[in-house]
């Protein structure tokens, strides 16, 4: 029997029901936050949480949970789907009546966890085979630094990486410059620097990218500006970096190979020292 938690509440996951007005479903209105677990322990749950109150700033929602008061909220799930490695996935939505303007700015909350079987970060293999999506674009704006419920453009870039045998696909904004994949930050290392998109290109604030920066610049100078397509093609190094995988490396991007790993796993195992 796998359990959730629903405002507070601890559900039998397979018996809620989704209400004919719930916004998240209707409108998209509201965001999700996805936090690694190990030893039964969240990961980078301080930036997580930075996240999250940004969040709830950005799209003026009622929340008034301390990060203490959500970690203990979070950690009662694991304790009762008795999770040593995982994952845990916490959605909030606006829980109002009301068409696109709502009547209230209360939110509800909806916490799922999962298990897995990885109690460190692995570096990939087999690294991963990408290509840039072009068919469509995300805006360059602060809505696109949230984990929003509204992820088509997430959902149209993986059914093309699918269809033309690729791992993920890199986004590019308005502009033309590369800002991220379908669900990690980009990094690069061109010319003995790495650099990584600002989040005024409208890339996600990923809380895995905020770490990693981190680790970057304690040993290596680390630029944040914007990435053309140029840049990442003639880049010695790519790799991508999410909650969940911690950092993937990158061995070919079109037409374009890539041999080196090195960043990436002295990534890895500065991750890992810290589990």
């Amino acid at each position: 029997m796998k359990f959730s938690i629903l405002n507070k509440e601890i559900v039998k996951s397979d018996e809620i029901k989704l209400s004919d007005t719930n916004r998240g479903y209707l409108y998209g209105d509201g965001f999700f936050e996805t936090v690694k677990i190990f030893n039964s322990k969240l990961f980078n749950f301080k930036n997580h949480f930075q996240r999250i109150s940004r969040s709830i700033k950005l799209l003026d929602l009622e929340f008034n949970f301390s990060i203490f008061a959500l970690e203990n909220m979070i950690m009662k799930v694991i304790d009762k789907n008795k999770i040593k490695d995982g994952s845990v996935r916490v959605t909030i939505y606006r829980d109002s009546f009301g068409k696109y303007l709502p009547e209230s700015n209360k939110t509800s909350f909806h916490i799922v966890s999962s298990i897995d079987d990885k109690n460190l970060f692995i570096l990939n293999n087999d690294p991963l085979s990408l290509d840039i999506y072009k068919e469509n674009c995300k805006a360059a704006s602060d809505l696109s630094n949230i984990k929003s419920l509204n992820s088509l453009l997430y959902v149209l870039a993986s059914i093309y990486a699918n269809k033309n045998n690729l791992d993920d696909v890199l986004i590019i904004n308005s502009n033309n410059d590369i800002i991220e994949s379908t669900n990690s930050n980009l990094f690069i290392f061109l010319d003995n620097m790495i650099y990584t998109p600002p989040l005024s290109d409208g890339c996600v604030d990923g809380s895995m990218r905020r770490l990693i920066i981190d680790i970057l610049e304690k040993k290596y100078t680390v630029s944040i500006q914007s990435i053309s397509e140029e840049q990442v093609l003639s880049s010695n190094e790519v790799f991508l970096t999410n909650a969940i995988s911690g950092v993937k490396s990158v061995g070919s991007i079109g037409k374009m190979n890539y041999n080196r790993s090195s960043i990436s796993k002295y990534l890895i195992g500065s991750l890992n020292s810290l589990i």
